[in-house]
Parts: C-alpha cells; structure tokens; sequence
C-alpha cells in the first residue's frame, strides 16, 4: 500500500512552532518569513480538518489536535535527525568548520593544527574566525572555541570578569572544558629594561597600561585583586583583538594584560616577560562546544580526542594553578 503523508515541509513548521509556541520564533529558526509559516501551518490543518493552534492576541497554544499530534511528531523528527547523523558519522572524511576564538586561533591552534592534518588527512579543517556568541541555527559550524562560561555567570567575586557572551544557549548544545583562563600582566624585555620591573603600585603608576576593548575592566578586576590601589593614569590604546595587544607589548609600547594560554609560547621564546609576577584568574574558561546532535559525529569525535590529547601539557605561565581535566 501506498504511503500517506501530510506535507513533510508542513510537518516540520508545526514542529518548530509547537516547540516554541511561537511562529515568530518557528521563522526565525527556519529562516523563513513569519507569514510562510502561517501558510504551512493554515495548510496542515486544512489537511487533517482541524485545528492546531489557538490563535491569541500575543502567543499561540496548541488545541487538542496539536497536543496529540506534537509528541510522536518531535519525536519521529528527532529519529530522523539521529538516523542522518549515523550515516554522516560513517562517512569520516570531509570539511570540519570550527569558530574560534581570533586570538587563540592564531596563538595556540594554528600551531598545532599541522599535527591534525598530518594524523588525519582524509579531514579538513575550516577555521573561522569571531568573537561574536555562537549561533548554530544560524551559522554553518560544527564546532566551537570560546572563553567564557556555559551559564553566563561571568563576573565573581577574586576574578578578572569577562564581558563576553559565548554562544546563543541552548538545551541542545554540549561543552567540554579545554583550560583555564588565567590573566597575566606581559611587556617586552627592552621595556622592562628600560623602565624597571613592576613589583609595586608605585612602579606601575609610571607604567603605559595597554587595554582590550572587549574586556575593559581586566586591569581594574586585576588590581582589585592582587591589592594594588592604583589609580589608572597612563593608560595605553585599546585593541580590538589579544594578539594586537600582544604585538604591542611585543613593540614596547606599554604592559599587556592577557590570558596566559596565549602569551606562554613567546615569553618561553624570550620575546616578553612576565610584568607582574602574580596572575589572575578571570570568571570564565576555555569551552569547546557544538550541538548535542553532532556531538558523536566521527569528524567531531575525531578532533575532540585529538584536542583533549594536547590537555595534559597545558600549564598555566605562574605555577601554583593546578589545571585539572573535565
């Protein structure tokens, strides 16, 4: 016997509007017009002669029709969706999309991405670059790298605070933490040896402060914290980007407050030093995180071990942090 089906496009707007108990937000998430999604929905209820929706003044509420048909209807979605991810999974190969974080993309990443290609090259690795909260309906990444924390508590009591958001949260995202976020003052050999060390509120009130437009309360939250009373005078330019700031500190134009993650391989080099020997920690982590349903996907599974194997010899630039695995 020949299969029966209402519209398959039909179904899957009523889905995303009985999810949401909006159409506005149902648009959104398919990306379509507000009145596409009338139309869908005016259709399947023409289908089945009855209505879905109770149309109110501001919302929608599903009538008793909708109410039986949305449960085995998400859940029906749900197995298809799942069932697509197990043949995609199989493949292997193909392009991985991956936002990063600027900085740690051209500091930590990059670097070490080589390593990879070279352990896996039937994958491909698409980096793209912001520092604007992730979107995955909208967006086409399987992937993601940003500092911050899950549940947008950023900002506490000892910590640098982080005036960053990142991701559009929701239940259907998974996170695994990389690494701790630790603030570290930097300058450049010649800078320090031409104005001194700073190991006192004295010495740092001579000192240029260079400051990041993202964070503009890192220097503020990092006094704070380590007891210096000093009143911001000599403050520096502001960038947009770390591995700005870190090139300024590089040129000797003032002492850069930065997570240490980024700044551990050039001090090691010799090309800054560490300014104030104490570091902070901020009020947020390192996150890799995508959605709970490509979370298993071989591609993704591949690189997250591949990343969480480079884990272990991540130490922060001061010692007394002791890093501890997810």
């Amino acid at each position: 016997m020949q299969r029966r089906f209402p519209s398959l496009n039909a179904l899957k707007t009523f889905e995303a509007a009985a999810r949401h108990l909006s159409f506005s937000n149902a648009s959104e998430e398919l990306n379509v017009t507000q009145a596409a999604v009338s139309r869908q929905i005016k259709l399947l209820e023409e289908d089945f002669g009855t209505a879905l929706f109770h149309r109110l003044t501001r919302s929608v509420e599903l009538t008793e029709a909708g109410q039986r048909l949305f449960p085995p209807l998400k859940d029906a979605l749900d197995q298809i969706e799942f069932a697509a991810h197990r043949v995609w999974d199989n493949r292997g190969s193909g392009i991985l999309t991956i936002s990063v974080l600027p900085t740690f993309s051209v500091k930590w990443l990059m670097p070490r991405i080589v390593d990879f290609s070279e352990k896996h090259p039937d994958i491909e690795i698409h980096l793209v670059n912001s520092i604007k909260p992730v979107d995955f309906d909208r967006e086409d990444v399987d992937l993601a790298i940003r500092v911050g924390s899950p549940t947008l508590e950023t900002q506490s009591k000892g910590h640098v605070r982080i005036d960053l958001e990142m991701a559009k949260i929701d239940e259907q995202l998974t996170f695994l933490r990389l690494m701790p976020d630790r603030m570290v003052a930097v300058a450049s050999p010649r800078y320090i040896a031409e104005r001194g060390g700073v190991s006192s509120e004295q010495d740092l009130r001579s000192a240029t402060l260079i400051n990041m437009a993202t964070r503009q309360h890192a220097w503020a939250d990092f006094l704070k914290v380590i007891g210096w009373d000093v009143e911001l005078q000599n403050e520096g330019p502001a960038y947009g980007h770390f591995f700005m700031a870190i090139q300024a500190a590089m040129e000797g134009r003032g002492i850069a407050l930065v997570p240490d993650i980024l700044v551990k391989d050039d001090i090691r080099s010799g090309l800054l030093v560490q300014a104030i020997s104490t570091s902070v920690p901020s009020a947020g982590q390192y996150y890799l995180f995508g959605r709970k349903s490509g979370w298993e996907q071989k591609r993704v599974r591949i690189f997250r071990e591949w990343l969480q194997g480079y884990l272990p010899t991540i130490d922060p630039v001061t010692s007394g942090s002791e890093f501890h695995q997810p």
